[in-house]
């Protein structure tokens, strides 16, 4: 692993500078806007981002605040405030961003649909309930404890609508989405986000331990549609504690180190266009690290 490899979470926070409105289903403009952003801060790192065919190295989340109608629609009046998260993963061309945007308080304009918004602060590092920022090194140091010393349960809160891509049937060529926190699922998804950025990991054996190990116990849960590539999605939000249980704890911590790796790489299906964002619940138990 890399060790000087970071994970940022940046909120911006905004206010529009005029009237205007932003559809439900916004996810394509937020990402647009993002490579608009990272565009004035290295235009060929936008370029190389936006072509590569790739898992892409950073989140994006919808835009918080305005008033919503019968549609969801969310609509701005001149000055109001918004704010916006996006997370950046693995390439080191980001720092140039973040030094920009953030220590250097470079804050542009950004259109977000037919809304244009002034960027008035940033926030990374923890400055805000939604931003952070640490090293693979760090999070890995994290859970280095023996498994008696970790909590058998985490509490996870699904903030937009989650979904997991299967993959596409073989005989009736349709693309299989499961809107359910099934933890084999999910946390094999996640297992295999840590292997891309080069953490280590127990492997398959993981996701096994997981099916026998990890019931999930939705405690708030619902379900939303939104429109991606031309179809409906339905997606899970809400809250669900995934409990151990069992004599075999052997891979406690690094089922907490997955669950603060989904704060900063999102989970399942679309996680660029504003789905799968998640983080811990407050009042989750987290172990203190030596």
């Amino acid at each position: 692993m890399n060790a000087e490899q970071r994970l940022y979470a940046v909120v911006l926070r905004m206010a529009t500078t005029r009237r205007g409105a932003i559809p439900a289903d916004h996810g394509k403009v937020v990402l647009s806007a993002l490579y608009h952003l990272i565009d004035r801060g290295d235009q060929a790192l936008a370029q190389t981002l936006h072509d590569a065919n790739l898992h892409k190295p950073f989140t994006v989340g919808l835009i918080q605040g305005g008033k919503r109608d019968h549609r969801h629609a969310q609509h701005f009046g001149e000055g109001d405030p918004a704010e916006w998260r996006f997370t950046l993963l693995r390439d080191p061309a980001f720092e140039a961003l973040i030094q920009r945007y953030i220590s250097d308080r470079d804050l542009p304009h950004v259109r977000i649909g037919a809304v244009e918004f002034q960027i008035t602060d940033a926030f990374v590092s923890g400055s805000h309930a939604h931003s952070g920022s640490l090293s693979l090194e760090t999070l890995a140091a994290r859970y280095q404890q023996p498994p008696e010393n970790y909590f058998g349960a985490v509490k996870l809160d699904f903030l937009s609508p989650t979904v997991f891509n299967l993959g596409t049937d073989r005989e009736s060529r349709q693309r299989r989405l499961r809107a359910l926190p099934i933890p084999r699922t999910l946390f094999s998804s996640l297992r295999k986000r840590w292997a891309q950025l080069g953490g280590a990991g127990p492997g398959d054996a993981f996701d096994t331990w997981i099916e026998q190990a990890i019931e999930a116990e939705p405690l708030s849960l619902r379900w939303q549609h939104v429109h991606i590539e031309k179809m409906w999605v339905r997606g899970f939000l809400g809250q669900v504690r995934f409990q151990h249980w069992g004599p075999d704890r052997r891979w406690l911590p690094f089922l907490h180190l997955l669950a603060d790796l989904a704060f900063y790489t999102g989970v399942g299906y679309q996680t660029t266009r504003g789905l799968g964002q998640v983080r811990r619940a407050a009042d989750d138990e987290v172990p203190d690290a030596d």
